[in-house]
Order: C-alpha cells, then sequence, then structure tokens
C-alpha cells in the first residue's frame, strides 16, 4: 500500500490518503461505470395554511338575535343571509331619514305656493327665497339622515340605494322595511368557522356574531433552511393532506426569515375547490427541485464512514477512495452529485469492507 499526505493550510489538517493495490490472490472486487444524468432532488417541509381572506362579522348597533339560518360549518355564498335580528337603532334612523324626507316634500310643496304667489304679486320676493332656504335645509337635513343609514346598511353589507329605499318605506312602512333590513349577509363566499351568539340573545354593538373565511384559495407558508432556498425557488412545488394533495403557486416576494425558527419562510397560494385545507392546520408539502446534472452509481457503491459518504473508485489496479454528495436512492441507484465524474469505475461489491476493514487506514485525519 502506498500513502500520500495532503495538507488543508486553512484548516491544519493533513488528509492522509492511502492508495491499495490490487489484492494478490484474491479476487478483484465487483465494479460499475458512473453513467452522466440528470436528477430532481426531491424535499419534503411543514406549511401552515391561512384564508386568503377571514373576517369575524358583528353589528354596527344592539340588536336582538330573531333568527340564525346557518351553524358552524356550512358553506355560503357572498350574499347568503346568515342571521336576522331586531334593532331600534336601525328602526330610529328609517323613521328620521323618512320624517326628514317628509319635510323636504313639505318644503318643496310651500315654495310652490309661495312662487306662484309671488307671480300674482302676492307675496314678497324675500318670502319667496326663505321658502328657498327651507327646501335647501329640508334636503340637508334629509342627506345627512341618509348617509347615517346608509353608513348602517354598508357595516351590515347592504347595497341600497335611496330612491328605491324612499319607494320601498312609502310602500310598506318604517316596520316591515326594518324587518326586512334586520340581516346579516356573507360579504364573500367562504366557510362558516364559528357562531358566537344564541337564537333569542341581546347582542351588544360591535358584538362578533360569525367568523367567516374564504377558503376556495389558500396561502401556505412553508419554512425552509437557508441552505435549501436556492433548490426551493425552481421546480415544482404540491402539497399532501391524507390521500388528497394539489399544485402550489409561489408568490412573488422576498424570502421572510423567522428568528424563532431559524427558517426562511416561502409564501404559495393553492386552490381549494374541495375545502380541504383548513385555515391554521399544518400540512406536508413536497418540493421537486429543477433537473440538475448528476452521476449515476449502483447504490452499493456509497457507503459511509463518520457521517460522510464515500465511493471506492477503481484506477487500473489501485483504489483510493472518493469523498461524494448524494441525494437520495431512486429505483437502487444513488445520484451522486459532487466527487464523480462520468465513466469513473466504483466498486459496488465489498466497498464496505474495504473501506472499514481492508482499509481501515485509508483515511486518517491528523492534526
Amino acid at each position: 500500500m502506498s500513502c500520500r499526505s495532503v495538507k488543508n493550510g486553512q484548516w491544519g489538517i493533513v488528509l492522509v490518503l492511502c492508495l491499495l493495490p490490487s489484492l494478490v490472490g484474491a479476487t478483484a472486487p465487483a465494479t460499475a461505470v458512473a453513467e452522466a444524468g440528470n436528477w430532481q432532488p426531491v424535499t419534503t417541509a411543514f406549511a401552515r395554511v391561512s384564508a386568503r381572506q377571514q373576517a369575524i362579522l358583528g353589528l354596527p348597533f344592539a340588536a336582538r338575535i330573531v333568527g340564525l339560518n346557518v351553524e358552524p360549518g356550512a358553506r355560503v355564498a357572498a350574499g347568503d343571509e346568515l342571521a336576522r335580528f331586531d334593532a331600534p337603532r336601525l328602526r330610529q334612523h328609517l323613521a328620521a331619514w323618512q320624517q326628514a324626507l317628509l319635510e323636504v316634500r313639505l318644503a318643496q310643496k310651500r315654495l310652490k305656493v309661495l312662487r306662484e304667489s309671488e307671480s300674482q304679486h302676492a307675496i314678497t320676493r324675500r318670502e319667496r327665497v326663505a321658502g328657498e332656504q327651507a327646501v335647501v335645509q329640508a334636503q340637508g337635513k334629509s342627506r345627512m339622515h341618509w348617509e347615517t343609514l346608509a353608513a348602517d346598511l354598508d357595516l351590515l353589507h347592504i347595497k341600497r340605494d335611496a330612491k328605491t329605499l324612499e319607494a320601498r318605506i312609502d310602500k310598506q312602512g318604517v316596520p316591515a322595511v326594518a324587518r326586512a333590513l334586520g340581516l346579516l349577509q356573507a360579504p364573500f363566499a367562504g366557510l362558516v368557522t364559528q357562531r358566537r351568539v344564541a337564537l333569542g340573545e341581546q347582542v351588544q354593538a360591535g358584538s362578533p356574531v360569525l367568523e367567516l373565511e374564504a377558503l376556495e384559495q389558500v396561502y401556505l407558508d412553508v419554512g425552509v433552511p437557508q441552505a435549501a432556498l436556492s433548490v426551493w425557488k425552481t421546480g415544482e412545488t404540491r402539497w399532501h393532506a391524507g390521500t388528497v394533495q394539489g399544485p402550489l403557486k409561489p408568490l412573488d416576494g422576498a424570502a421572510l426569515y423567522d428568528a424563532n425558527t431559524g427558517l426562511w419562510r416561502l409564501r404559495y397560494q393553492a386552490d381549494n375547490p374541495d375545502r380541504v385545507l383548513r385555515d391554521g392546520a399544518w400540512i406536508e408539502v413536497e418540493h421537486v427541485g429543477a433537473p440538475e446534472p448528476v452521476v449515476w452509481v449502483p447504490a452499493a457503491a456509497v457507503v459511509a464512514r463518520n457521517g460522510k459518504t464515500w465511493c471506492i473508485v477503481q484506477d487500473g489496479e489501485k483504489f483510493r477512495s472518493v469523498e461524494v454528495a448524494v441525494g437520495p436512492a431512486v429505483a437502487e441507484r444513488i445520484p451522486v452529485v459532487s466527487g464523480l465524474a462520468a465513466g469513473d469505475k466504483v466498486v459496488t461489491e465489498g466497498a464496505y469492507e474495504l473501506l472499514y476493514r481492508d482499509l481501515k487506514d485509508l483515511i486518517k485525519f491528523v492534526d
């Protein structure tokens, strides 16, 4: 056996490589040729699911719950009726607006009479101007009451225009319109995740009534180590939840460092048509990296020592050990990312013994 020493000046380590000549009188070990090819690294991680949109639905004023149409777990469409309530404040705002509208009409009728009287010289111009000012004041009061009422309706996600609602009040009256408007609608399609009230309960202004999540699409935040960032930025990623899986779409933006875990967070978006993915859940994510050139060797050609992986390469009648970086085995073959070249002849039978027994002094690290 012949040896040579290589000193690493940076670390102060001498690597002693010993070359073992062919074993005299022994059967030559079986070998295989390293073949060039491509390999797609596959890595897994865990991701936290979050809904793209969430809402805690409440009432902008105190009310009594008179109807509940959904239970937790119910799927709803945008605009679906979720609950009904009776709110004195809503009735008051409707009544105040109705009274203001009546005052506008009375002021306008009086102004019409004043203009006719002025044309007949029965009144002065000043009286007609005063009538016009009364109309403007009544209209301003009406607008103020409408804005107050419209703000209530907006908080309830109810879209109504003033003309339509005015005609409805004239036809049906304030009590009937208040009952019709006393409903809580879904602002978007989603899943009812929690109900905070009971039928007949009196709730205060701002109290939560229902919680709703939009789960047709969700975000998934994946934590990966810094060394793996380059791999995760190319290739394809899929989520797995039991027997169900689906593709992930990476979102633009740089990875964010999480000081709590020491990992870098990558955000993805996923379609969730069956709502399998729930907000706050942790699921497994698999990433298949972009193809990269490697050389393939039989799994038996790779052996381990001191936390590292090695191949025994045959050069003519001599053998040498080579430290290699590898990926996981695929169909009894191992991709070698670095350390070998295509055409290298590697030992496939007895490599373990050569490294651990016959070549037990092959590699020595000397301070």
